[in-house]
């Protein structure tokens, strides 16, 4: 049987005839590139391995096999490829990735499947950038340039551009079939998320608490998220914006947890039991010993923070250094050199910020006193903790926490 395929670009009076196995490159592949991985050494297919684990189980049924070919994961997607690059562009450990079309090792199909990839696109100039990875192949990535861009000019009627052309069409030749793409996607790198690597994450419904999160899923690290809730606050909208800022989180993990941990009888013994100037960091110290608390039935390691250096009375280098002396966790800060434009910069991109920006009230708001405490010791807060019974109030907070997971 013929197929009869239009001229690509404006330039459409003459038609181009394949046969019905030509067709078998209509059928779309995810092509996965990843950077840091490859510097891995021997431990590069430990994360090669984990990374595909990561998009199979975000991507679901949309997509087919997968395999890993010369340095790069490729996934056939079955169906919705706007739902794939939307997952994608999302998963940690992808420095981007391609829809091409696929086709074998003859140089004459390349052809086919070039015009083809080409034949809805408005273009003028084009370029030809072909990556072989393997090696044995017969021919040079150069000289595959030159075959598949005479074709283009020849049929097509274009110019080739090698600066700035309109469209870029890349052939990436691998050890069994060769795929053909014309976009590159960008990922956000990094590396993939590993349940080895769980850490608890304190969250508000600020700007700085969830990308604190983002970044360290970025590095690796299963999030499991702990939100210390004042009952009183819960119905002006604080426990939606948990939940909401959870929920787009949770396109950057596998599996996304969440704590919602009752805050209310500690805040008032706080309020009763200590001077106002000191509050927040006894707060503070209360909220890292819940997070400690879920963090040893998690079997997390570290706890992450939002704290940027001097950003709020609380996060003085000294008082940074009381709170965090006190812990039985090692605490993580990944914004602590940032700003914040830089922080909110980065929650636009990350799809946290609308959320973050909506009014709330949340613990810390009751704490705040008119001269906070700029230099505390670890001393001054133990002292302060010391007219608690700190195990029992963590112990029966948690205890009456509630439990979300995302997928």
């Amino acid at each position: 049987m013929l197929y009869v395929l239009r001229n690509c670009g404006k330039n459409k009076s003459q038609p181009l005839r394949l046969t019905e196995g030509d067709f078998m490159s209509r059928n779309n592949y995810a092509i996965i590139h990843y950077d840091e991985i490859g510097l891995k050494g021997k431990n590069r297919a430990f994360f090669e391995k984990l990374l595909m684990r990561n998009i199979k189980a975000k991507l679901g049924n949309i997509a087919g096999e997968y395999a890993r070919e010369s340095g790069q994961i490729v996934v056939r997607i079955k169906s919705d490829e706007k739902k794939a690059r939307e997952i994608l562009s999302a998963v940690p450990g992808i420095s981007h990735f391609s829809f091409a079309k696929r086709c074998g090792l003859d140089i004459n199909e390349m052809k086919r499947a070039a015009l083809e990839a080409l034949r809805d696109e408005d273009f003028e100039t084009f370029k030809i950038d072909t990556k072989r990875h393997n090696k044995g192949f017969e021919l040079t990535s150069m000289k595959v340039n030159e075959i598949i861009g005479e074709e283009i000019v020849k049929e097509c009627k274009k110019k080739v551009k090698m600066k700035n052309p309109d469209i870029i069409l890349t052939v990436e030749i691998s050890n069994k079939f060769s795929y053909i793409s014309k976009e590159k996607i960008k990922g956000i790198g990094g590396l993939p998320t590993n349940s080895r690597q769980k850490i608890i994450s304190l969250i508000s419904g600020g700007f700085d608490s969830p990308v604190a999160a983002y970044m360290m899923m970025k590095r690796g690290c299963e999030v499991v998220f702990v939100h210390c809730m004042n009952q009183t606050t819960g119905a002006l909208g604080t426990e939606g914006k948990i939940t909401d800022l959870c929920s787009v989180l949770s396109k950057y993990q596998v599996v996304t947890r969440v704590y919602i941990v009752p805050f209310e009888k500690i805040q008032k013994e706080i309020v009763m039991k200590v001077k106002s100037e000191l509050r927040m960091l006894v707060y503070r110290h209360f909220m890292i010993k819940i997070a400690e608390r879920i963090g040893k039935g998690e079997g997390a390691k570290f706890i992450t923070v939002g704290d940027s250096l001097s950003q709020v009375a609380s996060q003085t280098i000294e008082n940074l250094y009381a709170t965090y002396k006190n812990s039985g966790l090692h605490i993580f800060s990944p914004l602590i050199g940032l700003n914040k434009s830089e922080i909110t910069d980065i929650a636009k991109k990350i799809g946290t910020y609308e959320i973050s920006a909506r009014p709330y009230d949340d613990c810390c708001s009751f704490l705040v006193p008119k001269h906070p405490e700029l230099r505390a010791t670890p001393e001054m807060i133990k002292k302060q903790a010391e007219q608690f019974d700190v195990e029992k109030l963590v112990e029966e907070a948690v205890e009456n926490s509630r439990f979300l997971e995302f997928e």
